[in-house]
């Protein structure tokens, strides 16, 4: 590095950053290039080098990103529609989301809706949602399942301040280089005494520790930030929540997928049948994996929080 070069900043508290001390390839998507992390000495966040654009960061999700590819024959669509619904049952009796699902039914906004599942399942239950999300084919099925979907990303999209009883990150807060900032933007779309429920991958849990840059949520260049209990939480004080409360969760491919890497660097299953069909086995490791997380903490970061009451 230039020592004319100001170093690299922690987005989450400004810490002035090292070196990246985790380096890897695309192992999901194979982007070219290699990327890293630098942990932050003043929160603990991981940090994705080098920093990039909006513009080069879209660049890092193919047109057939899993998530958002509606192209699908018969077949699968009916798979994959078993299986959001089976998603849907078990995430509204799973931390966070059920801290949500519980409260009476408002207007809610999920951040990162991808298709709309999530937003769908809560509209069914008496909410209405709008969605923030970036893919223009993803907003289109969000819509057509009632969904006031918004496409761009929350330093793009207009939401009423203060228009909104509770706010949905699911798997979505680490995809940004401005997560403080998002938090905010969250913060005064928020009703007094409304909600906020936040699920991340846990940097700081026994995965992420073992198996380092095979950890299968690391996920790089895609995820931009990897939070730690402590790091989520101070960001949401500093964003103005309050009533924090923090816990970690056991996901169906974490365990399963970083073995794969640590045995064959890379996804063999990266979309298509092939990948729901492997997601769908995956779900015969959880045992496992919730005797090993009772011990070093789950796989899956999650965070409710409150803004003031008036």
């Amino acid at each position: 590095m230039d020592p004319r070069t100001p170093p690299e900043t922690c987005p989450l508290c400004a810490t002035p950053l090292g070196p990246a001390s985790l380096h890897t390839t695309d192992r999901l998507h194979g982007t070219p290039g290699r990327f890293g992390v630098a942990v932050c000495q003043g929160c603990g966040a991981g940090v994705t080098l080098p920093r990039v654009g909006a513009a080069q960061l879209a660049a890092f999700y193919p047109a057939s990103y899993a998530p958002y590819d509606a192209r699908v024959n018969p077949l699968v669509g009916a798979i994959s529609r078993m299986i959001q619904a089976w998603q849907g049952w078990r995430a509204r009796r799973t931390a966070p989301v059920d801290a949500v699902a519980a409260l009476p039914a408002g207007r809610g906004v999920d951040v990162g809706c991808g298709r709309g599942d999530l937003a769908a399942m809560l509209a069914t239950r008496g909410w209405q949602m709008t969605g923030v999300e970036p893919s223009a084919a993803a907003c289109d099925a969000a819509r057509a399942r009632g969904v006031d979907a918004r496409e761009g990303v929350l330093a793009t999209v207009a939401l009423e301040a203060g228009g909104y009883d509770a706010a949905l990150l699911q798997q979505s807060l680490e995809h940004t280089d401005d997560p403080l900032g998002d938090l905010r933007r969250i913060h005064d779309a928020l009703a007094p005494g409304a909600a906020v429920a936040i699920s991340v991958p846990n940097f700081g849990g026994w995965q992420a520790r073992r198996f380092g840059s095979r950890w299968y949520h690391l996920d790089l260049p895609r995820h931009r930030v990897h939070f730690t209990a402590g790091a989520l939480g101070q960001a949401l004080r500093e964003a103005g929540f309050e009533d924090i409360r923090t816990g970690t969760s056991t996901s169906l491919v974490g365990l399963p997928a970083s073995i794969q890497y640590r045995v064959w660097g890379r996804c063999l299953f990266p979309d298509g049948m092939r990948l729901r069909v492997a997601s769908g086995l995956c779900v015969l490791t959880v045992p496992i994996a919730r005797v090993a997380n009772a011990i070093g903490g789950g796989d899956v970061l999650y965070a409710t929080a409150r803004t003031p009451a008036a």
